[in-house]
């Protein structure tokens, strides 16, 4: 799929002229697709949905770089796996459609899986995470809990930071909760943590959580934890990315 050049550059203007503006000079260029998956995902941001998908629709049949690996930037294989991650997040919010979604999660994961660089601009784990929360929201959470178990037994014995037990453990901390056992969600979204990059004030605010004595008052403030990003996930220690999955 193309744009004609009028559709593009209203598209670049819009970013270009936002609320928080990114110099033209880094999204100008339509033949460069990074370009287009910068605008793209500006666009969903500012929740222009529709010229989101318009432009983001361009860059689903590129195939990156596996082997770009910037020292300042996105990575090819990041480019794209968040512009997968938008696209499924698009055509649930306007469509309801759980097959494009989780088919477009699906591309995503497995590209994160397979690129063997740092991953810096999000975690991959999330791309797990949000097939969950579309299983529950369809009515298949049961589906979704074994997969969330199939997960930490395929990452069995990876300690350190790991996104992919960090998400399992936290959709069973939400599954508990959702079925009112607060006890029991509080104790799994404590070993989830085991694996999240907590900074120092994370592990304040993690002890604070877990001597809150109130069950449900000790869920909340879990998962207030779980909302901020203390370090970014794939730095010193190292996150746990097997390959072979």
């Amino acid at each position: 799929m193309t744009m004609n050049e009028q559709e593009w550059l209203a598209c670049v203007n819009h970013v270009a002229g936002g609320e928080y503006p990114i110099p033209r000079g880094m999204i100008s260029n339509y033949d460069d697709w990074r370009c287009r998956s910068t605008v793209g995902r500006a666009l969903y941001w500012m929740d222009e949905i529709e010229a989101s998908m318009r432009v983001l629709a361009t860059v689903l049949d590129v195939e990156p770089d596996m082997d770009d690996a910037p020292e300042m930037g996105l990575s090819e294989a990041e480019h794209k796996v968040l512009c997968l991650r938008d696209v499924a997040d698009i055509v649930w919010k306007l469509a309801r459609n759980e097959d494009a979604a989780l088919t477009y999660l699906a591309q995503a994961y497995e590209l994160s899986r397979a690129y063997k660089h740092s991953f810096r601009s999000a975690s991959r784990g999330d791309m797990f995470y949000r097939r969950l929360a579309i299983l529950r929201e369809v009515g298949k959470e049961d589906q979704a809990v074994q997969e969330a178990e199939v997960m930490l037994e395929m990452e069995a014995g990876n300690e350190g930071i790991n996104p992919y037990r960090y998400f399992a453990y936290k959709f069973l901390a939400e599954h508990q909760h959702n079925a009112g056992d607060d006890v029991q969600a509080t104790q799994l979204y404590a070993e989830a943590f085991k694996y999240y990059p907590v900074s120092e004030a994370g592990e304040r605010d993690l002890a604070r959580a877990a001597a809150t004595e109130d069950a449900a008052a000790r869920y909340k403030a879990y998962a207030f934890c779980s909302t901020i990003q203390y370090k970014p996930w794939e730095k010193l220690p190292p996150a746990i990315i097997r390959r072979d999955l």
